[in-house]
């Protein structure tokens, strides 16, 4: 429902469209194409010289895209499926190349935010795009360069630096209870650079008990250069409340009208780096703390009566690393090394009891190099090796290799071999509550990737192209009341991305990707991966009006519809096709930008994951402003 606030609102960004007006000064300048990227190598390098497959979004295109979160911006990205639970603000994670979630490395400005306490992968709906610059992912194994959880790939969130003095802010109201609230300051004192950001969301969601609302804070200090070393410290605190209605699948589901759930992350990282002996050396220091609280009433299994259960995950990890980089004649180095402590803190409670209770801490350390070796003006080789100490699961070299080459001026070819590796999360090792409990003696997953690549950029087009085949063995699953290591998958296929200039400030860019997962046991198809996906992106400006329509479409899959109801084994069926548009229109009045966003433009009704239907239709509409 719409309140007196929202429908002021929602008057005063219609007339700002409504209005004539003589002469703008845009929110945002034209966008230039991002060539540089730091996530493939760990120092700065143009995206077309990468052994790796590399896609990266700019913060400007989320906003502009109408995107809330990581999670929406990177169901535009070829290679990459987004499972998520339904609505915003539901658990939102990443496959890429049809490896599982908890094989996907996310990092936070190369921070590693990934944490072995919880099952499922990192949730991506958990970060506002507010603060973001851009973010990176690559496709396919980098364990060479940051070692555990990167098979199928890395997901780094790059986040703004402070440059002069201003701010930004953005208030918006929409359908199902959506409220949008975001404010940015920055600014330069005489010896700091400082900046603020806050977003606190709000959905009310058309299920029950779906409804959503978040806090985020983050504050960056830029120190001034003292005795040549430059330093930076940044911190972060975000907290969510949500509802988790569950699966809704008719009588063989489980739809959940009462569970809740709270979710708290705080991040603080400190870094420095100097000019030394011709490169740069660096360190880093960084510490995350992330809370899960789970409520649920439900049925005690023993007696058959009601019961209230809570489950408090608390999982925290100390990193300190530090890298020396240089360029030597033809050879661009990297070497560095890492110690990270994880620790894993669970309380299991019944009606206020306390039922289980588990505290458990390993350890890893880690050396890593890579060489970037020019052997003509046209060709690089690229080696990297890292070697990682756990202490339970012992230790693990990753290995990759790989050919850059410019076929010609416009045109770059790619040729790579890479390993990746996952330690077994501290979840799986030591959970212990409901009569399942976990495997201290599991073995890392490893992995093992091939990749040919083209790279084209033309004066108004470009094309990139991929081929890959990874092979993952040792995978650890649920089997029987423990984990095991004991799946083997294949994952092979295409990714194609083409991006054209059109006339004056229009562009269009489209993605097709081809994904073929089998289960090696069995040779069966892997579920909730379809096979072929696309995705469309129509971008304008004309004079004051700016308008993105982005469409994305994948080919049926299969998922678990259902559990037998005597036997509660898992019922598989086919869930259809989807064909999804959003469309966001802006108008820039001076440093006002009113917009409107219409998620899911036709209206269909599909799901992601099976039972956890996607919101229909939906409209909201707000104002930007940005200021110098």
């Amino acid at each position: 429902m719409f309140t007196v606030p929202r429908l002021c609102a929602l008057a005063a960004a219609l007339a700002l469209f409504a209005l004539p007006i003589r002469a703008e000064s845009p929110v945002d300048d034209d966008e230039t194409e991002v060539t540089v990227v730091v996530t493939a190598d760990r120092i700065e390098g143009p995206r077309s010289e990468s052994i790796a497959t590399v896609t990266v979004i700019t913060g400007e295109e989320m906003r502009r895209q109408g995107s809330e979160n990581v999670a929406d911006a990177l169901k535009l990205v070829p290679g990459v499926e987004i499972k998520q639970n339904g609505q915003f603000g539901a658990l939102a994670v990443p496959a890429i190349r049809g490896t599982s979630a908890n094989q996907t490395l996310v990092l936070v400005d190369g921070m590693r935010v990934s944490n072995s306490s919880f099952m499922g992968g990192t949730d991506l709906s958990k970060f506002p795009v507010e603060d973001i610059e851009r973010v990176e992912i690559i496709r396919g194994p980098a364990s060479s360069l940051y070692g555990s959880e990167a098979i199928g790939g890395v997901i780094n969130i790059i986040t703004k630096r402070p440059d002069g003095s201003g701010g930004s802010s953005m208030i918006g109201y929409g359908s199902n209870g959506r409220q949008t609230r975001n404010l940015s300051l920055y600014g330069a004192l005489p010896r700091l650079n400082w900046q603020l950001t806050t977003s606190l969301p709000e959905y009310d969601g058309t299920r029950p008990n779906s409804d959503f609302s978040a806090t985020n804070f983050a504050g960056r200090l830029d120190f001034p250069e003292v005795a040549g070393w430059r330093m930076k410290l940044r911190a972060e605190h975000y907290r969510d409340e949500l509802g988790v209605p569950g699966a809704d699948m008719g009588n063989t589901g489980f739809a959940d009208p009462d569970d809740r759930q709270e979710w708290d992350r705080n991040e603080y990282d400190l870094s420095a780096s100097r000019e030394l002996g011709g490169g740069e050396f660096a360190w880093r220091t960084y510490v995350v703390r992330q809370v899960l609280d789970n409520l649920y009433p439900g049925i005690d299994w023993m007696t058959g009566n009601p019961a209230v259960f809570r489950s408090l995950v608390t999982g925290d990890t100390k990193v300190g690393e530090m890298t020396y980089s240089r360029v030597c004649g033809a050879h661009s180095t990297l070497a560095g090394l890492e110690y990270r402590a994880e620790r894993y803190r669970d309380t299991e409670t019944q009606d206020g009891g306390v039922t289980s209770t588990q505290d458990q801490e390993v350890t890893t350390r880690a050396l890593f190099a890579q060489d970037r070796w020019s052997l003509t003006s046209a060709t690089d080789l690229v080696l990297g090796l890292r070697f990682d100490d756990h202490s339970t699961a012992g230790s693990r070299l990753a290995p990759r290799v790989g050919v850059n080459t410019a076929v010609r001026p416009d045109m770059n070819l790619r040729l790579s071999y890479g390993e990746g590796f996952r330690s077994p999360a501290l979840v799986e090792m030591y959970y212990n509550a409901m009569g399942f409990s976990g495997n201290p003696n599991l073995q890392p997953e490893v992995s093992q990737q091939y990749e040919v690549g083209l790279n084209w950029q033309g004066a108004r087009s470009s094309l990139d192209l991929a081929i890959f085949r990874n092979s993952v063995y040792n995978e650890i699953q649920w089997a029987g009341m423990t984990f095991n290591n004991v799946a083997r998958t294949r994952h092979q296929g295409v990714e194609l991305t083409w991006t054209r200039k059109l006339a004056g400030k229009t562009a269009l860019s489209a993605t097709y990707s081809y994904l073929d997962s089998a289960n090696r046991n069995s040779g069966a198809r892997l579920l909730r991966l379809p096979h072929n996906q696309a995705t469309l992106t129509l971008s304008s400006r004309f004079r004051e009006y700016g308008c993105a329509l982005t469409g994305r479409w994948g080919d049926e899959r299969l998922d678990i519809v259902g559990f037998d109801p005597v036997t509660f084994a898992a019922i598989t069926g086919t869930l259809p096709a989807r064909t999804v548009f959003d469309l966001s229109i802006t108008r820039t009045v001076g440093t006002v930008q009113p917009y409107l966003t219409i998620r899911n433009l036709l209206d269909k009704e599909y799901q992601e994951l099976a039972g956890y239907p996607a919101e229909g239709r939906s409209l909201e509409v707000g104002l930007r402003s940005a200021w110098k």
